[in-house]
């Protein structure tokens, strides 16, 4: 037998506030972050990165003053001047910029390609 329960006896079904979701899903993120970035764990990598840093900058820069009176250090020093000198002029800029245009375009043509797909597939009969 099924009983019929007056509508304002029902049990209500539970609204679902999908932007309350996302705001606390940040809240937890936020609440993540801020815990992660003021560790001791994150303070003791920061200062372990940044004296490994200064420890290889040190040996490079020995590394740089040894080869520097070497042949090919002077051949090397030359050709770091000839780019710094292309930088500085624009033309590595130039070179970079059409790279950049180039592949946008490319990008451009397969988005269109595939807008034109979804256009075709919506004019397709439907099995």
């Amino acid at each position: 037998m099924s009983q019929n329960i007056p509508d304002n006896e029902k049990p209500k079904e539970e609204s679902v506030d999908l932007a309350a979701e996302f705001a606390e899903l940040g809240k937890k993120i936020r609440s993540t972050v801020e815990t992660a970035w003021t560790s001791e764990e994150r303070k003791k990598i920061q200062s372990e990165i940044k004296e490994g840093l200064e420890r290889f900058v040190k040996e490079v820069n020995e590394a740089f003053k040894s080869a520097r009176t070497s042949d090919t250090g002077q051949k090397v020093e030359t050709e770091i001047k000839r780019v710094t000198e292309d930088i500085e002029s624009g033309k590595v800029a130039n070179e970079v910029r059409k790279g950049l245009v180039t592949g946008l375009r490319s990008l451009g043509n397969v988005l269109d390609k595939m807008a034109d797909s979804f256009s075709q597939d919506e004019g397709a009969p439907k099995k």
